[in-house]
């Protein structure tokens, strides 16, 4: 098949990640890919690496202006690149799909429906995103939940030391986050708090955004002796392999790219309950769930992991099984594979 996929994003985020490391799948499946996004973006870079080839995101593309007629599948992997006159000249010769990987909200969704009769398939990251998409009124026969990919040969290092980490001591509890409202490391703070008045031994760590008021924050707290403040990092996966716990401490509604790295890195990850990011997560499976907002209700779950070494385990097993078995590229790809061949077939059979 000829597949275009489209992205209409200048950030390396969760979105940007799938539509390359599928369409690298794809290519290495026989199939010819090309990736459509802005010329001055991180994942233009990313897939020349890959040998992806890449056409620029123009005006004039998102009016129509382009030859998409070349392409059986075009694929956007967010509904924000979608304009109606491009959709409308996508749709009269190849098949269209929009993933919505993000949580959308009520102005986005209804834009979204406004799609509907130019859309072949509408791919839904997870249950909530499939449940929004639904109550904005899109016929449920057209979604399908196809679950984010994560290039899992890149963690499993990590989790291949995992049995020998349990046996140490002490702990180490990590968080990565980019929160600029710094909300989500404050309560990562706060619960360490909490979990150092139990098992004072505790090593805890936070990754992501650099700013120096986490160090005041820990400070006065008084914790500040026991937290690593690292800043933004590239080498996530040497991270994973030190952490016991991954926490993530977020108050709001989606997915979360640390968390899918955690678990394929074996790493037992307690996280709230929140739509999203807790959809593929059975309590005491295969993570601990707790109440947003609430340090405490993490520090507990924290505590019980760290007092129960062989439950940590068990649980940090089963995500990673979840992840591998699930979410892995070429899982993920043959699953996008067989709806995109699907479509064709329905097509060919009117």
């Amino acid at each position: 098949m000829n597949i275009l996929s489209i992205i209409d994003s200048r950030k390396w985020d969760i979105v940007s990640y799938q539509a390359l490391h599928i369409a690298v799948q794809l290519q290495r499946s026989g199939h010819n890919v090309m990736l459509m996004c802005p010329p001055d973006c991180t994942l233009r870079d990313k897939a020349a690496k890959h040998n992806i080839p890449v056409k620029f995101m123009t005006f004039a593309a998102k009016m129509g202006f382009t030859d998409y007629s070349l392409y059986d599948v075009v694929h956007f992997y967010d509904p924000a690149s979608v304009t109606p006159l491009m959709l409308k000249k996508i749709a009269s010769s190849s098949k269209v799909f929009i993933s919505q990987i993000r949580m959308g909200g009520p102005k986005t969704l209804s834009r979204v429906k406004a799609f509907e009769p130019y859309v072949s398939r509408f791919l839904a990251s997870c249950a909530s995103a499939q449940e929004d998409l639904c109550a904005a009124g899109i016929e449920p026969a057209g979604i399908f939940i196809v679950p984010p990919a994560i290039h899992i040969a890149r963690w499993e290092s990590a989790m291949l030391i995992k049995p020998a980490m349990f046996l140490k001591r002490p702990y180490k509890v990590g968080t990565i986050s980019m929160d600029t409202t710094l909300r989500e490391q404050e309560l990562f703070l706060k619960t360490a708090k909490e979990v150092l008045k139990v098992l004072p031994e505790t090593h805890f760590m936070i990754v992501g955004l650099k700013d120096e008021r986490l160090r005041t924050m820990a400070r006065d707290l008084q914790i500040s002796h026991k937290v690593d403040i690292l800043w933004e990092r590239t080498d996530i996966p040497e991270i994973m392999a030190m952490l016991h716990i991954f926490v993530k401490a977020t108050y709001n509604p989606g997915l979360s790219m640390s968390l899918i790295e955690a678990q394929a890195s074996g790493v037992a990850c307690v996280i709230p309950r929140v739509r999203g990011l807790s959809d593929s997560v059975i309590h005491d499976r295969n993570g601990l769930l707790v109440e947003p907002g609430n340090s405490a209700s993490f520090a507990a779950a924290i505590v019980s992991l760290i007092e129960n070494p062989p439950v940590c385990h068990t649980i940090s097993k089963m995500a990673y099984d979840q992840v591998s078995f699930n979410m892995s590229v070429p899982v993920v790809t043959n699953l996008l594979c067989r709806l995109y061949e699907d479509s064709k077939a329905v097509a060919g059979g009117k």
